[in-house]
C-alpha cells in the first residue's frame, strides 16, 4: 500500500507541476503588452526512482525561466547610440535650417539690397536719398549677419540644454542599474523575483545605450558592469560613476568629465549625447565660421573701394564698415563705420575727386557678382548658398542615416522579440497543453485514490 500512497504523492506533485505552468503561460499572457518583459518558461525535472520497482517520483519545478538571447541583446545596444546620434543631429539641424532661412528670403536678400542701394547711388552720385539708403541697407546686412550670429548660438544653447538632460538621463539610469545589480546579487540569481530585475536591468541598459555609446560585461550574480568611451566606469556592481556637466566659457557651455573629474567629451561619439555634442561643438561652430569668412570678405572688399574713393565733398573715403582685425567673430561685430553713419555725405560714389563721378559706387555694386570667395572660385551670394546647401546637406544626410540605422534596429528587436517577446499562439496552445497535461494528472490522481480506497476496503474485511 505504501507503493500506492507514494504514487498519490508523485500525481499530487504532477498536478502542481502542470498548474504551475499555467500560472507561468497566465503571466507571460498577462503581460503581452509590458515593455522590456521577457517571456518566461517552466523548467520541469522528472524525479528519480528510489529503486527497480519504483517508476519514479513525477516531474519537479526547478524553476521559471526568462528566455533571452545576449547576443541579439547585445546587438541592439550596439546598434541604438548609432540610430539615437542620427537622430539628435537631424532634429537639431531642423532648428538650424530654420535659423539660416530660405533662399532668396534671408541674408542673401539682405546682400542684394545692400549691392543695389550702391547700383541707385551711382545712377545719382550726388542724391543724399541714395546716400541714405545705402548706410540703412549697410546696416541691415550688418543686423542681418549678426541676427544670424545669434541664431546659430541659440541653436547651440538648444544642443547645450539637450546634453545636460541626456547627462541627467545617463546618471538617473546608472543609479537605477546599480541598485538593480544589488537587488539581484542578493536575490541569489534565480527565481521569478530576479527575473523581474533583470527585465527592468535590460530595458534600463537598453536606454543608457540610446544615450552614449557603453560596454556592457554581465557578471556572475546576475549584474552587469558598464563603461563608456576609452574604458569610463559608468557602473561597476553596486558602485555607481555619474557623469558631470560643468558650465564654461562665455556661453555658459558645459563641459563633460567623468567621476575623477577627467574631461570625456570627446571620447563619447555615439548616442544622443554624441549626436548633441557633434552639433553643438562642431557642425554649428562651423557654419558660424563660414559666416565670418562671408562678412570678413564683404567688409573687407567694401572698404578697399570706399576708401580709395571720394566722398560727397571730394575727401578720400573712410571705411564703410568698422574695419575688422580678422575672420573670427566678424559676422557678430559687422558694423558700419560710425563716422560715416552720422555723415550720409561720407559714403563714397567717386572714384575721382569730382561730384558727378560713380565709379567707387559702380564697384562696390560690381561686388555682387565678383568672384572674392574661397580663392577667387565663388561669389558671395554663392558662399551664402554653399552654407545653405551644406546645412541641408548635413540635416539629409543625418535623416537617411536615422532611417537606415532604424531598419536594422527594427530587424534586430524583431529577432529578438520572436525569441524573447510573448506570442499569443503559442502561450494558447501552451496554455491547452498544461490543461490537458493536468485534467490527466488529475484522472490518474482519481484512478489511484479510488485503488487506494479499495484496497483499504479489502484489508478492513
Amino acid at each position: 500500500m505504501s507503493g500506492l500512497f507514494g504514487t498519490l504523492t508523485s500525481a499530487a506533485r504532477s498536478l502542481d507541476a502542470q498548474r504551475f505552468g499555467l500560472d507561468v503561460v497566465g503571466q507571460n499572457i498577462a503581460n503581452v503588452n509590458t515593455v522590456g518583459y521577457t517571456r518566461r518558461t517552466a523548467d520541469f525535472a522528472a524525479i528519480a526512482p528510489t529503486s527497480r520497482l519504483n517508476a519514479g517520483g513525477g516531474v519537479e519545478v526547478v524553476g521559471v525561466r526568462a528566455i533571452r538571447d545576449s547576443l541579439l541583446d547585445r546587438r541592439l545596444w550596439q546598434e541604438l547610440p548609432n540610430e539615437r546620434m542620427q537622430t539628435a543631429i537631424a532634429d537639431s539641424l531642423s532648428l538650424v535650417e530654420v535659423a539660416l532661412g530660405d533662399a532668396g528670403a534671408s541674408l542673401d536678400q539682405r546682400l542684394t539690397a545692400f549691392f543695389d542701394s550702391f547700383a541707385r547711388l551711382s545712377e545719382d552720385p550726388t542724391s543724399a536719398t541714395a546716400r541714405q539708403e545705402v548706410l540703412l541697407q549697410g546696416q541691415s546686412i550688418a543686423s542681418g549677419f549678426g541676427d544670424m550670429v545669434a541664431r546659430l548660438n541659440r541653436a547651440q544653447r538648444d544642443a547645450d540644454t539637450g546634453i545636460r538632460g541626456a547627462v541627467d538621463q545617463v546618471n538617473a539610469l546608472v543609479t537605477q542599474i546599480s541598485g538593480l545589480n544589488a537587488s539581484i546579487a542578493s536575490a541569489g540569481g534565480s527565481g521569478a523575483d530576479v527575473q523581474t530585475l533583470k527585465d527592468r536591468q535590460q530595458e534600463a541598459v537598453k536606454t543608457l545605450s540610446g544615450l552614449l555609446n557603453i560596454d556592457v560585461l554581465s557578471r556572475q550574480d546576475g549584474g552587469v558592469d558598464i563603461t563608456f568611451g576609452l574604458g569610463r566606469p559608468l557602473v561597476i556592481g553596486d558602485s555607481e560613476f555619474a557623469l558631470t556637466a560643468t558650465a564654461t566659457g562665455p556661453l555658459g557651455l558645459v563641459t563633460l568629465s567623468d567621476a575623477n573629474g577627467v574631461s570625456v567629451g570627446a571620447e563619447i561619439d555615439s548616442g544622443t549625447l554624441g549626436g548633441l555634442l557633434q552639433v553643438r561643438d562642431t557642425t554649428i561652430p562651423g557654419y558660424i565660421s563660414r559666416l565670418d569668412d562671408l562678412a570678413y570678405t564683404l567688409a573687407g572688399q567694401v572698404n578697399t573701394i570706399h576708401q580709395a574713393g571720394f566722398d560727397l565733398a571730394g575727401a578720400a573715403g573712410l571705411p564703410f564698415f568698422t574695419p575688422l582685425a580678422g575672420a573670427t567673430g566678424a559676422a557678430s561685430t559687422l558694423s558700419v563705420n560710425a563716422t560715416v553713419a552720422a555723415d550720409p555725405n561720407l559714403v563714397v560714389a567717386a572714384g575721382v575727386a569730382s561730384a558727378g563721378d560713380n565709379q567707387a559706387a559702380r564697384q562696390i555694386a560690381d561686388l555682387r557678382d565678383a568672384r572674392v570667395m574661397f580663392g577667387s572660385t565663388a561669389t558671395l551670394h554663392d558662399a551664402w548658398g554653399r552654407l545653405i546647401y551644406q546645412a541641408g546637406t548635413d540635416t539629409q544626410v543625418a535623416r537617411q542615416e536615422q532611417r537606415s540605422r532604424g531598419e536594422i534596429i527594427l530587424q534586430v528587436e524583431s529577432l529578438r522579440d520572436s525569441i524573447s517577446g510573448v506570442s499569443l499562439d503559442e502561450e494558447a496552445a501552451n496554455m491547452i497543453r498544461f490543461q490537458r497535461a493536468y485534467e490527466a494528472n488529475a484522472r490518474f490522481f482519481t484512478t489511484v485514490d479510488e485503488s487506494i480506497e479499495v484496497l483499504i476496503n479489502m484489508v478492513g474485511r
